[in-house]
Protein backbone atom coordinates (compact mmCIF):
# COMPACT_ATOMS: atom_id res chain seq x y z
CA UNK A 1 0.00 0.00 0.00
CA UNK A 2 3.09 1.95 1.16
CA UNK A 3 3.99 1.89 -2.51
CA UNK A 4 0.81 2.97 -4.61
CA UNK A 5 0.46 6.12 -2.15
CA UNK A 6 4.12 7.10 -2.71
CA UNK A 7 3.83 6.49 -6.75
CA UNK A 8 0.64 8.70 -6.49
CA UNK A 9 2.17 11.52 -4.13
CA UNK A 10 4.97 11.39 -7.29
CA UNK A 11 2.97 11.98 -9.57
CA UNK A 12 1.84 14.70 -7.90
CA UNK A 13 5.05 15.91 -7.02
CA UNK A 14 6.09 15.86 -10.70
CA UNK A 15 4.25 19.49 -11.56
CA UNK A 16 5.11 20.80 -8.46
CA UNK A 17 8.72 20.66 -9.37
CA UNK A 18 8.29 21.52 -13.09
CA UNK A 19 5.91 24.18 -12.23
CA UNK A 20 8.41 25.88 -9.47
CA UNK A 21 11.09 25.30 -11.45
CA UNK A 22 9.86 27.26 -14.26
CA UNK A 23 8.61 29.76 -11.72
CA UNK A 24 12.03 30.38 -10.49
CA UNK A 25 13.44 30.51 -14.15
CA UNK A 26 10.69 33.29 -15.21
CA UNK A 27 11.81 35.52 -12.63
CA UNK A 28 15.49 35.19 -12.40
CA UNK A 29 15.14 35.77 -16.38
CA UNK A 30 13.19 38.56 -15.72
CA UNK A 31 15.68 40.02 -13.26
CA UNK A 32 18.53 39.45 -15.38
CA UNK A 33 17.04 41.41 -18.42
CA UNK A 34 16.58 44.34 -16.36
CA UNK A 35 20.44 44.09 -15.24
CA UNK A 36 19.15 43.33 -11.56
CA UNK A 37 21.38 40.69 -9.59
CA UNK A 38 19.62 37.65 -7.87
CA UNK A 39 19.63 39.72 -4.39
CA UNK A 40 17.80 43.09 -6.08
CA UNK A 41 14.33 43.38 -6.57
CA UNK A 42 12.53 39.88 -6.26
CA UNK A 43 15.72 38.06 -6.39
CA UNK A 44 15.58 36.52 -2.59
CA UNK A 45 11.99 35.34 -3.34
CA UNK A 46 13.24 33.51 -6.51
CA UNK A 47 16.17 32.29 -5.42
CA UNK A 48 13.79 30.70 -1.80
CA UNK A 49 11.96 28.68 -4.45
CA UNK A 50 15.32 27.42 -6.29
CA UNK A 51 15.84 26.11 -2.49
CA UNK A 52 12.23 24.33 -2.23
CA UNK A 53 12.73 22.89 -5.67
CA UNK A 54 16.51 21.35 -4.39
CA UNK A 55 14.62 20.79 -0.83
CA UNK A 56 11.67 19.23 -2.41
CA UNK A 57 13.94 17.01 -4.57
CA UNK A 58 16.52 16.35 -2.05
CA UNK A 59 13.42 14.70 0.10
CA UNK A 60 12.49 12.61 -2.53
CA UNK A 61 16.32 11.39 -3.41
CA UNK A 62 17.69 10.44 0.01
CA UNK A 63 15.50 9.29 2.89
CA UNK A 64 16.19 5.80 2.78
CA UNK A 65 13.43 4.38 4.53
CA UNK A 66 11.33 6.09 1.78
CA UNK A 67 9.64 4.18 -1.00
CA UNK A 68 11.20 4.32 -4.31
CA UNK A 69 7.97 4.49 -5.80
CA UNK A 70 6.98 8.57 -4.73
CA UNK A 71 10.98 9.57 -6.80
CA UNK A 72 10.06 6.93 -9.69
CA UNK A 73 6.61 8.87 -10.38
CA UNK A 74 8.18 11.86 -10.22
CA UNK A 75 10.56 11.24 -12.63
CA UNK A 76 8.19 9.90 -15.06
CA UNK A 77 6.24 13.16 -14.91
CA UNK A 78 9.02 14.85 -15.77
CA UNK A 79 10.37 12.89 -18.00
CA UNK A 80 7.37 12.21 -19.94
CA UNK A 81 6.69 16.04 -20.33
CA UNK A 82 10.08 16.68 -21.59
CA UNK A 83 9.67 14.15 -24.26
CA UNK A 84 6.15 15.39 -25.49
CA UNK A 85 7.84 19.17 -25.38
CA UNK A 86 11.03 17.25 -27.86
CA UNK A 87 8.46 14.86 -29.55
CA UNK A 88 5.31 16.33 -29.98
CA UNK A 89 5.28 20.22 -28.99
CA UNK A 90 1.93 21.20 -30.02
CA UNK A 91 0.34 18.63 -27.19
CA UNK A 92 1.91 21.26 -24.58
CA UNK A 93 -0.29 24.00 -26.19
CA UNK A 94 -3.43 22.34 -24.80
CA UNK A 95 -1.69 22.53 -21.07
CA UNK A 96 -3.35 25.36 -18.80
CA UNK A 97 -1.80 28.13 -17.63
CA UNK A 98 -0.73 28.24 -14.46
CA UNK A 99 1.82 30.44 -12.40
CA UNK A 100 5.37 28.88 -13.65
CA UNK A 101 4.33 27.22 -16.84
CA UNK A 102 5.81 29.84 -18.90
CA UNK A 103 9.05 29.46 -18.06
CA UNK A 104 8.09 25.50 -17.86
CA UNK A 105 7.90 25.49 -21.42
CA UNK A 106 11.07 27.28 -21.90
CA UNK A 107 13.40 25.28 -20.13
CA UNK A 108 11.22 21.70 -21.27
CA UNK A 109 12.65 21.37 -24.79
CA UNK A 110 15.63 22.87 -23.87
CA UNK A 111 16.29 19.43 -21.37
CA UNK A 112 17.18 21.26 -18.40
CA UNK A 113 14.91 18.72 -16.31
CA UNK A 114 16.89 15.56 -16.97
CA UNK A 115 19.39 15.75 -14.60
CA UNK A 116 16.22 15.42 -11.93
CA UNK A 117 14.65 13.05 -14.02
CA UNK A 118 18.05 10.76 -13.55
CA UNK A 119 18.46 11.44 -9.88
CA UNK A 120 14.99 10.92 -9.17
CA UNK A 121 14.89 7.52 -11.29
CA UNK A 122 17.96 5.96 -9.93
CA UNK A 123 16.32 5.49 -6.31
CA UNK A 124 14.61 2.28 -7.90
CA UNK A 125 17.83 1.00 -8.06
CA UNK A 126 18.29 0.89 -4.04
CA UNK A 127 17.54 -2.13 -2.75
CA UNK A 128 17.06 -1.16 0.85
CA UNK A 129 14.29 1.50 -0.40
CA UNK A 130 12.13 -1.59 -1.39
CA UNK A 131 12.05 -3.70 2.20
CA UNK A 132 10.37 -2.67 4.90
CA UNK A 133 11.22 -2.52 8.61
CA UNK A 134 11.53 -6.16 10.43
CA UNK A 135 8.22 -6.76 11.67
CA UNK A 136 9.43 -7.97 15.00
CA UNK A 137 11.79 -4.94 16.04
CA UNK A 138 10.18 -2.97 18.50
CA UNK A 139 11.38 0.73 18.37
CA UNK A 140 12.94 0.38 21.20
CA UNK A 141 15.25 -2.59 20.35
CA UNK A 142 16.03 -0.86 17.52
CA UNK A 143 17.40 2.36 19.40
CA UNK A 144 19.06 -0.21 22.46
CA UNK A 145 21.82 -0.48 19.66
CA UNK A 146 22.51 2.68 19.36
CA UNK A 147 22.74 4.15 22.61
CA UNK A 148 24.25 2.20 25.85
CA UNK A 149 24.77 3.30 29.52
CA UNK A 150 25.73 7.04 30.24
CA UNK A 151 29.20 5.36 30.22
CA UNK A 152 28.79 4.71 26.43
CA UNK A 153 27.59 8.15 25.07
CA UNK A 154 30.52 9.97 26.63
CA UNK A 155 32.75 8.48 23.45
CA UNK A 156 35.50 6.11 23.36
CA UNK A 157 38.07 8.51 24.78
CA UNK A 158 35.60 9.15 27.82
CA UNK A 159 35.58 5.41 28.27
CA UNK A 160 39.32 5.13 28.41
CA UNK A 161 40.48 7.46 30.81
CA UNK A 162 37.50 6.03 33.09
CA UNK A 163 39.13 2.59 33.15
CA UNK A 164 35.62 1.34 31.20
CA UNK A 165 36.04 -1.12 28.29
CA UNK A 166 34.90 0.45 25.25
CA UNK A 167 32.31 -1.48 23.31
CA UNK A 168 32.89 -2.20 19.57
CA UNK A 169 29.73 -1.95 17.82
CA UNK A 170 25.62 -2.21 18.75
CA UNK A 171 24.55 -5.19 20.78
CA UNK A 172 21.86 -7.22 19.10
CA UNK A 173 19.68 -9.79 20.49
CA UNK A 174 19.05 -13.00 19.44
Amino acid sequence: MRHVVGFLSGLILGPVLLLLGGWVFSHLRRLHGSGLGALDGAGPLALAGLLGVGLVVALLAVPPRLTPMLPLGASLVLGGVTAVSLLRPHLLDRLPVLPGSEGALVLLPLGAYVPLVVVLFATVFVGGRWRREPEGVTEEEYFEGLYGEDDDRRGPASSALSGAPARSGPRHRA
